[in-house]
């Protein structure tokens, strides 16, 4: 097959692409045993390990002030897309990741919190979903023992299917990183014996505002 013919070939396909643009199909059987979603991903996500924690717009502070209390962290890392201001918060020293890996290694392995923000949570599998971004690097939810994950309570969606259409539309480009995180890490790969924290936090604490 020539050159050409193969070209044209490919051009011809293009001007067809937008006709099978987000027309998967798609057919969700997870039985559900709520039918209010947010009870439903509350109910998975603490089965997958998370402690989860019921807040609101209003009392995020709050409650992010009482849970890094209970915690009493000496150095908390933090995502710049957080809905909060973290200069109000004290008794900690608090770093921003706004430096590559390279400038901060040291400092990253004194880290006792991260703080991340997901974007959408998935009900049917107790999930959440993040993008890794240069407000957000994938790091922040990988490098502390605890990770603290904010959660909006409205983005929440049914299952994956419907999560993955929802970080798709945050951005024109679609993003390196789609992340989906059920809890704190796990594996029992040594020894066949579950052990936490071994690629990620060993708890997780989700705060639903």
């Amino acid at each position: 097959m020539s050159k050409n013919l193969i070209l044209s070939n490919i051009k011809e396909a293009l001007s067809h692409r937008e006709e099978f643009l987000d027309k998967g199909n798609f057919r969700d059987i997870i039985k559900r045993e709520q039918d209010d979603i947010l009870q439903e991903y509350i109910r998975l996500q603490k089965s997958n390990m998370a402690d989860v924690i019921i807040s609101s717009k209003e009392k995020l502070f709050e409650d992010m002030q009482k849970l890094l209390l209970q915690i009493k962290p000496q150095k908390v890392l933090y995502a710049n897309d957080l809905p909060c201001d973290m200069n109000k918060f004290d008794g900690f020293e608090k770093m921003p990741y706004c430096n590559t890996i390279e400038t901060n290694r040291e400092k990253m392995f004194d880290v006792d919190v991260s703080i991340v923000n997901a974007r959408c949570g998935i009900a049917n599998l107790g999930i959440m979903g993040l993008v890794s971004s240069v407000d957000s690097p994938r790091l922040t939810s990988l490098i502390a023992p605890h990770c603290i994950m904010l959660l909006d309570s409205t983005k929440i969606v049914w299952n994956l299917f419907e999560g993955i259409k929802f970080l798709k539309s945050l951005n024109t480009d679609l993003a390196t990183n789609l992340l989906f995180i059920a809890g704190p890490s796990r594996t029992a790969d040594i020894e066949l014996k579950t052990v936490f924290g071994v690629h990620g936090p060993q708890k997780v604490s989700v705060i639903l505002y």
